[in-house]
């Protein structure tokens, strides 16, 4: 009792709260001084040039805590990323997890936020709301700051921003700059911030930006019967938990059995986040070009021009994003992620995209595009597949921990068991067509379930892992595919082990329809001889291209790479 009467007329003081405010307005500088790769010098002067300016704002008034209460929004911010950095580890809250604010549905947020209550609980509790009281007792207390005390300590703030000033300069390696815009918390969140808002306005103008815009597309080659082509758009799907991979849990038995499958070993996504891979699989746009996004259409444009019709099945909800504009070009397109399920925290399984399936085809007798978008392999992962689907047990997760690793494995797999089903599916359905038909599966990203040391979970952190990069990419060829254009199916299967990225998608779907438009590349499609392999580049956060080995990837990383052969470095 005496050490908390002691502890209570400590932060009566209006000294004392200075001082102890300029060090919570700085714990995220600190912990990121631990966790981010900066050099020695970086690093300090990462944190005495935001303590400085700290500082000298907690001096603006003589009660210091209204400029904490004026500063609320920071302390917003500094929560949220405390919590990011318990998820991933590292980073600055990133472009892209400002823009998933926008894109996520309900039933994603909720089941994220449910599974990090108890963490956004212990960040409030300890962090927040403490600060926040001891700000409300600055304001109420009569005692203010000194004139000479602010004085004093504005001088000793210039000579810590001198310092921190100088380790920048000092800094040996010039790569390891300070950027303030990049590098310093919190300008670079907020910079992040400004970014997300530009991008979020280039897609909302997207239809003034592409109006005018058209592919030339025609169609090249025609088989002798109706062509269908199926395009997949998987989600949070890893190769290495596929049995056609070689995983040890026979997790995809029908696609194992299907004749005429080709499945690409060694491809890599261009982003761990959907918002940005999908619309690289969906349109000409790479990491080296994806500036070209908004000004250029999408695949299902490109069909159209064809004379195909185009069908497009959605199972999540997207149409607050690049994709769902994409989307909306299609002659029909079927939003499954609007459809009541009796709770806004639940989706539809994919089988629900069968029927709809069945409907295209029956009703359209001439040549047909499909692009399905599923759920997959989304957390909540036990949520994303029917009960007869519960194969390896137990699989019902009680929260995001890496104690429950074991549960959350088994309902992982249970997903890709059913999305094998699916896929399966419609391969059957396909072939019931007699037609020249064809399907491509991938998947737009990985993720992370504490696979290692390192207890990594999610994806769409700024720094990704070889979980959220190595994914699966498999194409189907029917039996009248194959005897029609014999060249492509064999062009495949000697790319089955060559380096891909998703860049590789446009082209390639483009060549199975028989389709060529002024953006098509041969060199890109995995089904002309022409193919090219390229050294593969991952999109960064500000949508500039890296090489997918330099985005930061650790020595953990490096050895999955290995043991699942997949190429990286310069060639």
């Amino acid at each position: 009792m005496a050490h908390f009467s002691k502890i209570v007329r400590w932060i009566v003081s209006q000294e004392h709260l200075y001082f102890l405010f300029s060090l919570l307005l700085i714990v995220p500088n600190l912990v990121f001084f631990v966790t981010e790769p900066f050099s020695i010098t970086v690093g300090i002067a990462a944190i005495l040039i935001p303590l400085a300016c700290v500082m000298w704002l907690l001096l603006v008034f003589k009660k210091p805590g209204i400029m904490v209460w004026l500063l609320l929004p920071k302390f917003i911010l500094d929560g949220g990323q405390l919590i990011l950095l318990y998820l991933f580890g590292e980073s600055v809250v990133a472009v892209d997890m400002f823009l998933n604010l926008t894109s996520s549905n309900a039933s994603e947020a909720g089941e994220l936020v449910g599974n990090i209550f108890v963490i956004i609980l212990c960040v409030f509790f300890l962090y927040t709301l403490p600060t926040l009281y001891l700000a409300y007792r600055s304001v109420r207390l009569k005692d203010k700051l000194s004139q000479g005390f602010r004085k004093k300590w504005a001088l000793v703030a210039l000579a810590i921003f001198i310092a921190g000033g100088t380790s920048y300069v000092l800094t040996p390696d010039r790569e390891q700059e300070v950027s303030f815009k990049k590098d310093v918390y919190p300008v670079n969140a907020l910079y992040n911030l400004y970014f997300a808002i530009e991008k979020a306005g280039k897609n909302k103008r997207y239809h003034e930006t592409s109006a005018h815009f058209t592919f030339n597309a025609k169609k090249d080659e025609t088989s002798s019967k109706r062509e269908i082509v199926v395009l997949v758009v998987g989600e949070t799907s890893r190769a290495m938990e596929w049995s056609l991979y070689g995983y040890e849990r026979e997790t995809t038995p029908r696609l194992g059995k299907q004749d005429g499958l080709v499945h690409f070993t060694d491809v890599i996504t261009q982003s761990n986040n959907t918002h940005k891979s999908v619309p690289i699989i969906l349109s000409a746009a790479s990491a080296e070009n994806y500036e070209v996004i908004y000004s250029q259409k999408s695949i299902v444009t490109a069909f159209k021009e064809a004379g195909y019709k185009t069908v497009v099945i959605a199972n999540q909800k997207l149409t607050t994003s690049m994709i769902g504009a994409f989307y909306r070009e299609a002659d029909q397109f079927i939003d499954l992620s609007s459809f009541k399920t009796g709770s806004l925290l639940t989706s539809l399984h994919d089988g629900a995209v069968l029927p709809y399936v069945d409907k295209a085809i029956k009703e359209n007798t001439g040549n047909l595009f499909i692009v399905l978008h599923t759920y997959g392999s989304h957390f909540n992962y036990h949520e994303r597949y029917p009960k007869e689907f519960s194969v390896f047990k137990p699989d019902k997760v009680a929260g995001i921990r890496a104690a429950y690793k074991k549960e959350m494995r088994n309902a992982y797999d249970n997903s890709i068991l059913y999305t094998d089903y699916i896929l399966s599916e419609l391969i059957s359905k396909l072939k019931q067509t007699g037609d020249c038909t064809s399907l491509v599966y991938l998947s737009d990203h990985g993720e992370d379930i504490f696979d290692d040391a390192r207890a990594r979970y999610l994806h769409a952190s700024p720094i990704p892992t070889y979980y959220q990069l190595h994914i699966p990419y498999i194409i189907w060829f029917s039996d009248v595919f194959r005897t029609e254009w014999p060249e492509k199916y064999n062009a495949a299967v000697n790319h089955q082990s060559a380096p891909v990225s998703t860049n590789s998608v446009f082209h390639t779907v483009l060549d199975l329809g028989g389709v060529s438009t002024s953006q098509s590349d041969s060199s890109f499609a995995l089904t002309q001889p022409a193919f090219k392999v390229r050294d593969r580049m991952y999109l960064g956060d500000h949508d500039d291209p890296i090489p997918f080995w330099k985005i930061g990837l650790k020595e953990l990383d490096f050895k999955m790479l290995d043991k699942w052969q997949l190429t990286y470095g310069e060639r």
